[in-house]
């Protein structure tokens, strides 16, 4: 009797699974129809299991390649937490501290950036500029000299007295982590945890590289028509990198799993936060921690970040309680994600 009832309990169990991501198809296709979307590439994690790899539509229109779980996307600034993980293990190697000031590695900074701590950098409340003043798309700069182009330019509140999202702060933490690596950046990110782990497909922005899996970005152009994004040539430590929904789902199990660096520091990044402007698709509060946004999904711990480049989108929804988490690529500058991420947890934590 008891070896029926487990079977019984096993195949009603597949039941509702099959159902479960019938459903999320159905969500997706037809956000792509509504969104326009071109590519999309959909990875699941629930209760720490895979149980979705998916991708739906094209990941290059001219030649009809198909979106999969191979196809490599532009991150965004869901790249902000992977360099934040860089920053959190040299921590704890005791190469850096959170509470270092920021002229220690860049000695030459203005005297109105002298409260400035790695931490305020990660949560983005340093009051430095969104951007530097000298970065452009289509120029190969060094983060140095982008960071010196910020020296004249006058903090927007004082040091932590605020939240406001800075792409310049992730600028200065890849430049922290090439001063005390003592290698560059990209190069750092690819030994020590990219490829050290498995995550062959995922690495920083090239346009140098020849990549077959690689997805063309898409804007609109018009009411029916799409053009191709223009591609950047400047690598941006705020979005830096690429990666395939197959080696995202590796990394959300690495976290899981507590690789990298340890428990502790990966429970600091989002509990360790401050309040932002920004509201969820519920209207909750936002907080910002170490490249990591939380908030409150019905009683439960959401932690979360979307990216944007031209041509690309994305979002990461973590419930670390659960561990379960939602990943969602996408190759079209219109895609909307955090209600379709909003709508698949809806889906999964169906009573």
């Amino acid at each position: 009797m008891k070896w029926t009832l487990h079977i019984l309990f096993l195949f009603v169990s597949a039941i509702a699974t099959a159902q479960k991501q019938d459903t999320i198809d159905r969500l997706i296709d037809r956000k792509m129809l509504e969104q326009k979307l071109v590519g999309v590439s959909i990875g699941i994690i629930e209760n720490g299991k895979l149980v979705k790899l998916s991708g739906y539509g094209l990941a290059n229109i001219e030649y009809r390649v198909l979106a999969d779980e191979n196809t490599v996307y532009k991150l965004g600034s869901i790249s902000k937490h992977m360099i934040a993980v860089a920053v959190m293990k040299l921590n704890e190697e005791g190469k850096l501290k959170l509470s270092d000031k920021l002229k220690k590695y860049i000695q030459d900074a203005p005297a109105s950036w002298e409260n400035i701590t790695i931490r305020n950098l990660l949560n983005h409340t340093s009051g430095l500029p969104r951007e530097s003043p000298g970065f452009r798309f289509n120029l190969a700069q060094s983060d140095s000299v982008l960071i010196k182009e910020a020296f004249n330019i006058p903090l927007t509140f004082p040091t932590g007295t605020n939240w406001e999202y800075c792409n310049l702060g992730y600028f200065i933490l890849a430049e922290v982590i090439r001063k005390v690596s003592g290698i560059p950046f990209a190069q750092y990110m690819w030994e020590e945890i990219f490829s050290k782990y498995g995550l062959d497909r995922t690495a920083t922005t090239t346009v140098y590289d020849v990549n077959p899996f690689k997805a063309e970005g898409y804007i609109p152009r018009g009411r029916d028509s799409l053009i191709k994004a223009e591609t950047q040539i400047a690598l941006r430590p705020s979005g830096a990198f690429i990666s395939t929904i197959a080696d995202m789902m590796k990394w959300e199990m690495l976290i899981q799993n507590e690789q990298f660096i340890s428990k502790q520091s990966w429970q600091q990044m989002w509990s360790d936060t401050v309040l932002t402007t920004r509201k969820s698709p519920a209207g909750s509060a936002v907080y910002y921690g170490y490249g990591w946004q939380t908030t409150d999904y019905k009683n439960k711990k959401l932690v979360f970040h979307g990216g944007s480049l031209p041509g690309f989108r994305t979002m990461y929804y973590r419930f670390p309680e659960e561990k379960t988490a939602i990943v969602i690529l996408a190759n079209a500058d219109q895609a909307d994600l955090a209600p379709v991420a909003w709508e698949i947890a809806d889906i999964l934590f169906k009573n």
